[in-house]
């Protein structure tokens, strides 16, 4: 087979060739049944004391490579023939896929409220946290194509992870998110501006943050609603999530359980989405939350586009037809003056 490609690298070195079906090429010894013919006949022709009153002067003297030129026809059809089984295809067979994914920074709450025990999973109530970031990595999971990165905010804010297309590392940097990293306050304005920093410089024209939080502001020094006018002037969508069920909650710190009060400030984040043409969704349980992101997941479809899609060019028809042609030439060969007489 590389002896094959090698001579069609040289026949044609600017366009890849491929075979579907290689195997063939073991029966190429097969090309040489036609000598081995011609010889054996050769041997077996019966001697004449003189047949040269039957043979056309010109006959007796044409050269050798027109006496064979039966057996090197039928040779080279057969030749044609398994070349033409083994399948040979010009050019690329698969195109090639380019993708436009879109920039996502998570900005992720990390207060104290965080360990609130008001979500179950399988009969488990963890804290808010540890559910958000199994749902956080699900739907990481499902943008392969994506940038993504990583703010969380408590009393301040900071890039947990920059904005990364190897989302193994990115869920490793998610598994070290804990409650109280950023500080047990809500700085809700904080974490908006530094998502929207990081994607301020990007290049590509989809950005979006996804902000989650069970809190209100009440840290920090930006302003929420600055931050949603900030992100709109850079066509930045921002899609809010609001966490928690509604009333008293049970909170467990130091081994000991509180209870306090949902505060989620649902008219601040709602007026943030709309600012920057997002959506805010509330999540009052586990479910809730998933459906969410789901939700989001959808609403900020990657555009794909296939581009330079060659296949590979079958050339086994036209192989078949040079066949078909030698084929006829060896026999308008033997019916002609150069037909063969015994030796």
């Amino acid at each position: 087979m590389s002896l094959m490609h090698s001579f069609f690298g040289w026949l044609m070195p600017s366009i890849p060739v491929s075979f579907v079906t290689p195997d063939w090429f073991w029966a190429l010894p097969v090309v040489l049944l036609p000598y081995v013919l011609d010889q054996r006949s050769r041997l077996r022709a019966i001697p004449i004391a003189s047949v040269d009153f039957m043979v056309p002067r010109e006959l007796r003297r044409r050269p050798p490579m027109l006496r064979h030129g039966g057996w090197v026809l039928r040779s080279l059809t057969m030749l044609v023939v398994i070349v033409a089984l083994a399948r040979p295809q010009l050019g690329e067979r698969q195109g090639k896929r380019t993708s436009e994914g879109v920039d996502i920074m998570l900005a992720i709450d990390t207060s104290g409220s965080m360990r609130a025990r008001d979500f179950e999973v399988r009969g488990q109530r963890p804290d808010r946290l540890e559910v958000i970031k199994a749902v956080i990595a699900d739907f990481i999971g499902s943008r392969p194509d994506d940038r993504i990165g990583m703010v969380v905010f408590g009393n301040e804010a900071f890039t947990q992870a920059p904005l990364t297309l190897d989302h193994d590392v990115l869920q490793k940097f998610l598994e070290k998110v804990e409650i109280g990293m950023a500080g047990d306050g809500t700085a809700i304005g904080d974490g908006l501006a530094t998502a929207v920093k990081r994607l301020k410089d990007t290049p590509g024209k989809s950005h979006i943050v996804v902000l989650l939080t069970d809190g209100a502001n009440n840290a920090g020094r930006i302003d929420p609603i600055a931050a949603a006018q900030a992100a709109k002037a850079l066509g930045i969508r921002v899609h809010t999530i609001g966490v928690g069920s509604e009333g008293v909650v049970p909170i467990v710190q130091n081994g000991r359980v509180f209870h306090i009060k949902a505060d989620i400030d649902e008219k601040t984040l709602k007026a943030i989405a709309d600012e920057t043409g997002g959506v805010y969704r509330r999540a009052m349980d586990t479910d809730a939350l998933i459906n969410v992101y789901r939700e989001i997941d959808k609403l900020e479809k990657t555009r794909r586009e296939e581009k330079d899609q060659r296949h590979g060019r079958d050339v086994f028809p036209t192989l078949l037809v040079m066949a078909t042609l030698l084929l006829l030439l060896e026999a308008i060969w033997r019916c002609t003056k150069y037909r063969r007489v015994p030796a």
